[in-house]
């Protein structure tokens, strides 16, 4: 069956469009597909569903992740149990026993000489001449092991046995020794190899810090305000957030924070503001906090993991905990703050990013070419530009900016602002000039009057126009 979703929303990535539905089954490469039922069996999720409004659908670029998930489990499962039954077949080892005899040689023997005649049995015998009644047969032996290095899972082990037997027929007075090898099966257990690597060792670095400060993590700035990292509640307020997280969130939730989070991924954005240790102990910055806690609670934090949090504080506006910088906005701050978190560089710009995901999406940007649109004739020189176009124009009909507490769209954020200030009491925008006592409500006309005014853009641009004629 095969079917799509009309002025949906994707129900992994919140982009809005027309999707596939996902609790209907469709035909791939001869398998059916039911995307519900895959999220459910890959990660254990269940979509919630409403009767009263659109319950979305599921784009193709999540089908394939999607996809590649579950492959990808099923991958890890077989691989799995391939090296569960390696390990039980290397669970049995031969060993050597290396054994020396020495004894008499007696008619009333079980073995003769022919039966050490062999290179696995040189006897030496030692015979001894008695007076009188031959005394009772007497056996003493030493035991001896010695470990050899054919391999990690198994040992070698040499016994050497001697005996010595009493008897009044033979007269030889050379003793003959003999050397007996016995094959034996012994249990080795498998050696197994912990490794803790750097994306283990960071989330528990994480979760160190939550458990034993007032230090919250920000997910995002989202159409509401600040979002939580555990939950979905959005507020204006820093603050709000900070005492929502440290109040409605126990210690079992906050352990769990970024746990099994890949190196590629990792980036953590820290609410630093009245930054407080549970001890106590007032504290100005990440490293204050980091040395605090190895020097007074024995905490061991790994060194290269301060270059993955990335700390805010809004006691004083939104300004750089690094450099007081002030900016307008969070998006701008959060673009500066990779100043100072250059972990990746692009080649071409020269632009620093925390993590290796954000620098792979921004190099995808500098790929040239000719892509034209596939439902208009514009042409554009990169894939993010044509993307982008198809995206704005032909799927969101030119309305990309959507209102955080109801979902309606504008094509003018503008008006999506005066939006939620008029319907919703969102609290206005209000962005001063650096240069001047000027304010405004929204970061184009601020730009604007920045250049025009203190950075005389406009006045070049005519300068320019007079000069070429």
């Amino acid at each position: 069956m095969e079917g799509v979703l009309s002025d949906g929303m994707c129900r992994c990535c919140a982009s809005e469009g027309s999707f596939k539905d996902f609790q209907v089954p469709y035909q791939w490469m001869g398998a059916e597909e039911i995307y519900a039922n895959m999220l459910k069996d890959c990660f254990d999720l269940t979509l919630s569903i409403s009767e009263e409004i659109n319950n979305g659908g599921i784009c193709e670029v999540c089908i394939t992740q999607l996809r590649n998930a579950c492959n990808f489990k099923r991958q890890v499962q077989k691989t799995e149990e391939k090296f569960k039954r390696k390990m039980e077949e290397s669970s049995f080892k031969t060993d050597s026993i290396k054994m020396e005899v020495t004894r008499f040689d007696d008619d009333d023997s079980n073995m003769s000489a022919d039966e050490f005649s062999s290179q696995e049995y040189e006897v030496p015998i030692k015979v001894e001449k008695l007076d009188e009644k031959p005394r009772k047969r007497q056996a003493a032996a030493k035991a001896s092991t010695s470990k050899a290095k054919k391999s990690k899972a198994s040992a070698e082990t040499s016994v050497k046995r001697e005996a010595i037997e009493e008897s009044s027929i033979n007269n030889d007075p050379q003793p003959r020794k003999a050397t007996i090898k016995v094959e034996v099966e012994t249990l080795s257990k498998p050696k197994i190899k912990l490794i803790v690597t750097k994306k283990h060792r960071f989330g528990k670095d994480i979760s160190d810090i939550l458990l034993n400060t007032n230090a919250t993590p920000i997910r995002c700035k989202g159409g509401k305000g600040y979002a939580c990292c555990f939950c979905t509640n959005q507020f204006q307020d820093p603050k709000d957030l900070k005492d929502h997280t440290i109040y409605k969130h126990d210690d079992k939730t906050k352990s769990e924070f970024m746990k099994g989070v890949s190196l590629h991924n990792f980036f953590v954005k820290l609410d630093i503001t009245d930054l407080k240790c549970s001890c106590g102990s007032l504290l100005q910055n990440i490293e204050d906090l980091v040395q605090h806690l190895e020097a007074k609670h024995g905490k061991e934090l790994n060194s290269n993991f301060m270059k993955y949090v990335v700390p805010f504080k809004f006691d004083d506006g939104l300004k750089c905990a690094k450099c007081k910088l002030e900016f307008n906005n969070f998006k701008l701050l959060m673009e500066h703050m990779n100043v100072h978190y250059k972990n990746h560089v692009c080649d071409v710009c020269g632009a620093g990013f925390v993590n290796k995901k954000t620098y792979t999406a921004h190099c995808y940007r500098h790929q040239t070419g000719t892509f034209p649109c596939e439902l208009c004739p514009k042409i554009f020189d990169t894939r993010v530009k044509q993307m982008e176009h198809e995206r704005a124009i032909h799927v969101k009909g030119n309305k990309r900016n959507k209102c955080g507490y109801c979902g309606d769209m504008f094509n003018d954020y503008t008006k999506k602002n005066d939006h939620e200030v008029k319907v919703h009491g969102a609290k206005p925008i209000v962005l001063a000039c650096q240069a001047c006592d000027k304010v405004f409500d929204n970061q184009r006309s601020l730009t604007v009057h920045t250049k025009t005014y203190h950075l005389m853009q406009k006045n070049e641009k005519k300068y320019k126009k007079n000069a070429k004629k």
